[in-house]
């Protein structure tokens, strides 16, 4: 196939020199354009930075010989770290006693703490293992980061955790640990179990130069701090930033936008909006949802793919905001009889039901979306005032129990074997299919009670982009109907 218009002027910006950045709509061509714009230049080294493997070992296929395809881990990884990867998995509760919390906060402190306890299994204000599940993701947000050191801003946010003094002492206590943790994952003879980000953080602490001529940098908009601070020191080689900062969807844990950042910087922005994945009628959708979004982007439909957006009883995927909505489908589709496939696997909602086993026995849990709550009746007063997610948990909770949903999602097959895939927005980016069918629990925004303005914010509406554009052919999206009563956006 012949490029576009868009990509053949991407290629010939490409041939000035300048760093570039490109604004590809969902759907529109992305890696061909990469793929064209290497080889028209087969002399220089390229290095490709890809979002996760099999976005890697895609451009790797069509790629000329002089580029280099990873992921940003891989470009970090040393073979050194293998042993630390393949230890053990460590529940917070044997991380804490491997590093010894107990011992870490004394040396801290000078004494024992009355704010510390040891893990009886009562619930208690700040169990050891609760402080080392909250130090472990504490270092998991810095090493997102660009920071050098490890500071209160990484802490991670407790629901309810209550006054302003409660989080001063959960501070106190958890930074501590968090940087005893870290000291001990620099030691190759350290006992807390290594990660990918871990040494991902470690590389980039190191100030490393690639050793290339040109550097592409894949789903630019979802780019953590730490590789942004990789990518921006390598001036020696000619930047290419491709994604769609209307698919910006992960700033809840880290991500932000390289492509606005280097546009800022003076990068040349360039669009593709000629989408081939969906007609016009699915395009008109999406582009709804570009209106609250901002940002110069709009789609146009492949006019030889027919597409509808209508009413889909029976979707190849339904798409929804949570993992208690998936959690719900999944049920409903099972004790339906359907062949399941649940993308990204029953993980998430296997910690949520042990979680919510270990809350209705009176245990702390240390699932980070829980940890706040001592009991599962605190947990259900906090979903009756305040929390619509967690409403939905708690009734799927008590309506089927942990054990039954543990049952359930066992029964869970691959995507290959299945009639139903159920995904969260968030896990189905990157992915297509024939129909799709938005969940219910895509909430829509309450209207102030003052001024009847219905505001939404820029990440809902993105996320919502995302997931209209996963349907090539029909897309069932009336749960998302309330947009039409949306008056204001904000970030």
């Amino acid at each position: 196939m012949d490029p576009t218009a868009e990509q053949a002027e991407a290629v010939a910006t490409y041939g000035d020199g300048v760093d570039l950045v490109i604004q590809a709509g969902a759907g529109c061509g992305k890696t061909s354009t990469l793929r064209l714009i290497a080889q028209s230049d087969r002399r220089a080294r390229i290095q490709a930075v890809a979002y996760n493997k099999a976005a890697a070992a895609d451009l790797a296929r069509s790629f000329p010989s002089n580029a280099v395809c990873q992921t940003g881990h891989a470009l970090a990884f040393n073979p050194k770290y293998l042993p630390r990867l393949n230890m053990p998995r460590q529940t917070a509760l044997q991380a804490g006693q491997a590093l010894d919390v107990m011992r870490v906060l004394g040396r801290e402190h000078g004494a024992p703490t009355p704010h510390v306890v040891a893990d009886t299994g009562s619930p208690v204000p700040f169990p050891t293992r609760r402080i080392m599940r909250l130090a472990l993701d504490t270092v998991e947000t810095w090493c997102h980061s660009a920071d050098a050191d490890i500071t209160a801003r990484h802490l991670p946010a407790v629901v309810n955790l209550g006054r302003a003094e409660a989080r001063e002492q959960l501070a106190a206590l958890v930074l501590p640990v968090a940087r005893a943790a870290w000291a001990d994952l620099e030691r190759e003879d350290g006992a807390v179990r290594m990660t990918h980000d871990h040494y991902l953080k470690m590389w980039a602490r190191s100030v490393p130069r690639l050793a290339c001529d040109v550097l592409m940098l894949d789903e630019g908009q979802d780019t953590n701090d730490v590789l942004y601070d990789v990518i921006r020191r390598q001036d020696h080689a000619q930047r290419v930033v491709v994604g769609d900062s209307a698919q910006q969807i992960y700033e809840w844990r880290g991500a932000r936008d390289a492509l606005a950042r280097f546009i800022k910087a003076g990068a040349e922005e360039l669009l593709l909006s000629q989408s081939f994945r969906f007609g016009p009628a699915v395009a008109s959708e999406a582009n709804a949802w570009l209106y609250w979004v901002g940002g110069p982007l709009r789609l146009r439909g492949h006019d030889a793919t027919e597409s509808l957006v209508e009413d889909v009883p029976d979707p190849d995927a339904i798409l929804c905001r949570t993992n208690a909505g998936a959690m719900g489908v999944v049920l409903e589709a099972l004790a339906a009889g359907r062949r399941t496939a649940l993308v990204g696997g029953s993980g998430p909602i296997k910690m949520l039901a042990y979680a919510a086993r270990d809350l209705q026995a009176g245990k702390p849990t240390d699932h980070p979306e829980l940890s706040g709550f001592g009991t599962w009746g605190q947990l259900g007063e906090y979903a009756e005032e305040e929390d619509g997610s967690m409403r939905v948990l708690v009734d799927l909770v008590d309506q089927h129990g942990p054990d039954r949903i543990l049952g359930a999602v066992d029964r869970l097959v691959g995507e290959d074997q299945a009639e139903l895939v159920v995904s969260t927005a968030h896990r189905s980016k990157g992915r297509e299919w024939s129909s799709v069918r938005i969940h219910g629990d895509f909430r829509p925004p309450k209207p102030d009670p003052r001024s009847g303005a219905v505001t939404i914010r820029r990440e809902e509406a993105r996320l919502a982009y995302v997931a209209v554009t996963r349907a090539r052919h029909r897309l069932d999206c009336e749960a998302l109907a309330w947009r039409d009563t949306v008056t204001a956006v904000t970030d």
